[in-house]
């Protein structure tokens, strides 16, 4: 549980921007929500040994909006209409002053409650209710859907039998997400935690984006950009690799590995094991917005429509795609209209994952109809984002006795 805190964030520049986004009140972040079901236990058996409880949620939610120390945020897990259990968590608060570019939030990172557990699997509901620190007022502000699946698990060394399962939030609806956040100077990150802001004099375009990574992927390579607008390459000057590099690293993961011992092969030695997992990564653009530097094209030179693609030695494993407007910035996507909320100056940006999956792909399940841990697409747009997912290995590991990736 996390004690209140008023975070300031420095800030060095006062030009204006996204101005009407920042009287947004009670709009939860989708782009920054994040849940991890945690396998608990408690003291409970003979001689105080551990016993099983289950799962319970960890939670990583962001409410944008002006307010007063002491709010929380209360989350409702159902499944079936029917409360399985809840957690009130406190929060950490920030509000915006003087000529600051971002918003006013409250948020909660890594909140939990061991007690609060369930051995229950499958879909739920999760509720997020903020909860005014003055009034202690109530208000339900989203509704995500998760679907939370076991991993089976084997005793260390050589016994027989199982342990009680780990469990892992099915993610695979976000594999075609993407958003770029254009990050001021001397501003945090869209995940950071800490007051830890930027100090490179740059006004950054960082990609945000969902894996379920290779086992070779955990951290995404370097790479290199390439842009073009309208159709015309757009120049990158400056001494290689700078001018086009692109550096990426996982802002948030959750890993497990299934084991088991079901067929002759693992009765003995080392048990069968399949790892699975998923995380967000952040990519740093070699391009800027109101440009600070020479050597970093700006998108506001380029109006019209970019496509960039990331690649590592020729091969492509990111394609994105935007439009920027008369004033220099990113249009907003149709979701972005009504449907899904990300934070300010951040937009949703049109991905494509190349055929088959690229070497950072493990698992990829195929077109989506919802992503944002349950919200529907629904725009056309949208739609034809998600559709163009290819699949790629199995969405979930495979018992050591099932026929040729094919689950039993």
């Amino acid at each position: 549980m996390m004690r209140t805190l008023v975070l300031v964030f420095i800030v060095v520049s006062s030009c204006a921007i996204n101005a009407a986004s920042q009287t947004r009140q009670d709009v939860v972040d989708d782009g920054f929500t994040w849940f991890e079901a945690f396998a608990v236990s408690e003291n409970i058996g003979v001689n105080q040994a551990p016993v099983a409880m289950g799962w319970t949620l960890k939670y990583w939610v962001r409410i944008i909006g002006n307010y007063p120390n002491g709010s929380e945020i209360n989350f409702v897990v159902s499944k079936g209409g029917r409360a399985v259990f809840s957690t009130r968590c406190q929060t950490y608060v920030y509000r915006r002053s003087g000529g600051a570019l971002d918003e006013s939030f409250m948020r909660t990172a890594e909140c939990w409650l061991g007690k609060s557990a369930t051995k229950e699997t499958g879909e739920f509901d999760v509720q997020v209710f903020a909860i005014n620190g003055d009034t202690k007022a109530e208000k339900l502000v989203r509704t995500y859907r998760i679907d939370v699946r076991p991993i089976a698990r084997v005793p260390s060394g050589q016994q027989p039998g199982t342990e009680p399962p780990r469990y892992i939030i099915n993610r695979h609806n976000e594999a075609p997400v993407a958003f770029i956040f254009l990050r001021p100077t001397g501003y945090i990150p869209y995940f950071d935690v800490a007051d830890r802001p930027d100090r490179s004099g740059e006004n950054l375009i960082e990609l945000y984006y969902s894996l379920s990574p290779s086992d070779d992927g955990v951290i995404p390579p370097h790479g290199e950009v390439a842009c073009t607008a309208n159709g015309t390459p757009v120049p990158m000057p400056g001494p290689l690799p700078y001018a086009t590099q692109a550096v990426s690293k996982y802002e948030r993961r959750h890993r497990e590995i299934h084991q088991d011992r079901l067929t002759p092969k693992y009765k003995a030695g080392l048990p069968y094991e399949e790892e699975i997992s998923f995380q967000m990564v952040k990519t740093s653009l070699p391009i800027t917005w109101r440009k600070t530097r020479e050597n970093r094209p700006a998108i506001e030179d380029y109006k019209g429509n970019w496509e960039c693609k990331i690649s590592t030695k020729g091969v492509v494993w990111r394609t994105i795609r935007f439009k920027v407007g008369a004033n220099g910035l990113p249009e907003l996507h149709p979701e972005q209209k009504g449907n899904v909320n990300l934070g300010f100056n951040t937009y949703l940006v049109d991905m494509e994952i190349p055929a088959g999956g690229s070497f950072l792909d493990k698992r990829l399940a195929g077109p989506s109809a919802s992503f944002f841990y349950g919200q529907p697409w629904t725009s056309p747009e949208g739609k034809a984002m998600a559709a163009r997912v290819p699949r790629k290995g199995t969405p979930f590991p495979v018992p050591s006795n099932a026929a040729s990736g094919t689950r039993p």
